[in-house]
């Protein structure tokens, strides 16, 4: 294995338990149900607009829990930093049936990320919805997190994975840190809620 794949390849797998981490953070917060409320949070400019329980959740995690926005955006940022490490592997893949997982990982991850996406039920989320509830979409996100979790070792184990670098880890922590704050992804309350 090329030098270049295994930093890809632990990249992969760094990223990976960020996104696992500052998921089950966001978890505590967040409450999948498309009932309808009336927002009556810190952000002014929703304040009594009628919104899904799960648009007025992320509001209020976003805005009122001491560090999520913050733990939001590291959880976007990772998200497609891993979809962008799954591309350049497999760009480095010689051979079909070497690529096969790779392949296959970058799917669910990639449906993992739009599935997640819906969950915040915005304006542009809420047109993917469709007619399926929220918890149903929150379900297939958890469920997918899982599948992505068995695809990333299975390919991990074929491409002869070693024991990572405790260093790599730091500079990717730090790396995605300052993306998370200097460049925020996904500002739901500038576009409003679905209804």
């Amino acid at each position: 294995m090329w030098p270049q794949q295994r930093l890809v390849g632990e990249m992969l797998v760094y990223c990976f338990v960020i996104v696992l981490l500052t998921g089950a953070f966001l978890t505590f917060f967040y409450t999948p149900s498309a009932e309808e409320v009336v927002y009556d949070g810190s952000y002014d400019l929703l304040k009594g607009i009628a919104m899904s329980t799960a648009y007025a959740s992320v509001l209020d995690l976003s805005f009122d829990v001491r560090g999520g926005l913050f733990i939001r955006h590291l959880h976007q940022w990772s998200s497609v930093i891993f979809l962008v490490g799954v591309a350049l592997r497999l760009t480095a893949c010689r051979a079909f049936l070497q690529a096969l997982p790779v392949i296959a990982l970058l799917v669910l991850a990639t449906l993992n990320a739009i599935v997640g996406y819906t969950l915040t039920d915005d304006l542009f989320a809420g047109r993917i919805l469709g007619e399926a509830p929220i918890a149903w979409w929150y379900g297939a996100h958890l469920l997918l997190a899982f599948v992505v979790a068995a695809a990333l070792v299975v390919a991990w184990r074929r491409a002869g994975g070693r024991r990572p670098r405790a260093l790599y880890f730091v500079v990717i922590c730090l790396s995605l840190t300052l993306l998370a704050v200097l460049f925020p992804l996904n500002q739901i309350w500038l576009h409003g809620p679905s209804m």
